[in-house]
């Protein structure tokens, strides 16, 4: 009797064990390219790669380039259908790693996209590689933390504001998160967060500049290809909008650049940097918090 109960308690405490979150913060270095990508390095299947840590990438992706110098990355009959924020729709098939360490961070979600393309890094790493882990994008010192649960409750108690945040996740594959913002304190617009857009982008669908009173006609305006289907395009539209918040006005920025766009899929997408100097996002609870 002893013996079982020795072996039920083993078998709890091994399952309770994965379901913590780290014990130790995890710090890991990143490096701002001049447009404001977060640039980390990642490992996958024992073979070291740099990528942009992309909050808006929706799933993992690999250069072909660099996917061929993984011997033992394991292509599934599994595939999946994107869309660009522009409405190309991509179809990706599915290839699963054995592990993905981000610094001393194993990630669970090792599947990835693998695209024949030019790019100057070896791939995107997205939302997915953190679905359950809080984390903390710090601008000011350039580290990625990964939060334990002492550590992300001393941030929530330091937080400047705090901000809802809607998840879309489809099957695991693709995660992405957005909130609500203020445009000239009146118009309310669920955007994308996404740190892979890089600094002072704002883009939003081209639908809004009637609510905005801008005048398609007397800006700036291109017509720009699909990368991916050249058939295909947008019409892109320049303009200045006064005042930018978050839906409680907490922060706020002023005159600044907008772009947009006909055919965009979402209301809006933009940069994060703008909220404050430390974004904490923790995906199971659909909450950031942000300290100025």
């Amino acid at each position: 009797m002893k013996k079982y109960f020795t072996i039920l308690f083993l078998i709890f405490t091994t399952i309770l064990s994965a379901q913590q979150p780290l014990l130790e913060k995890v710090k890991i270095p990143f490096t701002l390219s001049p447009n404001g990508h977060i640039i980390i390095n990642a490992k996958i299947n024992g073979v070291d790669g740099t990528f942009i840590f992309d909050t808006g990438a929706g799933m993992n992706l690999l250069t072909k380039k660099f996917a061929d110098k993984i011997t033992d990355l394991e292509k599934t009959h599994h595939f999946h259908t994107g869309h660009r924020a522009t409405g190309e729709a991509i179809q990706s098939d599915l290839y699963k790693a054995s592990s993905l360490y981000i610094a001393d961070y194993s990630s669970t979600d090792r599947i990835f996209a693998v695209y024949d393309l030019e790019f100057p890094l070896d791939g995107l790493i997205s939302l997915t590689a953190l679905k359950n882990q809080p984390f903390t994008i710090d601008f000011k010192e350039n580290i990625l933390h990964l939060e334990s649960e002492s550590s992300l409750s001393k941030i929530q108690q330091k937080a400047d504001f705090k901000l809802p945040l809607q998840v879309k996740n489809d099957r695991g594959i693709e995660i992405s998160v957005s909130t609500t913002i203020l445009l000239n304190n009146t118009l309310a617009l669920n955007v994308g967060l996404d740190s892979g857009a890089g600094f002072g982008v704002y883009r939003f669908n081209s639908k809004y500049m009637k609510d905005l009173y801008v005048d398609s006609t007397k800006i700036k305006s291109e017509f720009k290809p699909s990368y991916f289907i050249p058939k295909e395009g947008n019409t892109y539209y320049y303009t200045e909008i006064d005042t930018l918040s978050d839906i409680n006005k907490n922060t706020s920025i002023t005159n600044f650049n907008a772009t947009f766009i006909e055919g965009l899929l979402y209301e809006g997408i933009m940069g994060i940097n703008w909220l404050g100097n430390k974004l904490t996002f923790d995906i199971d609870n659909k909450l950031l918090t942000v300290i100025k």
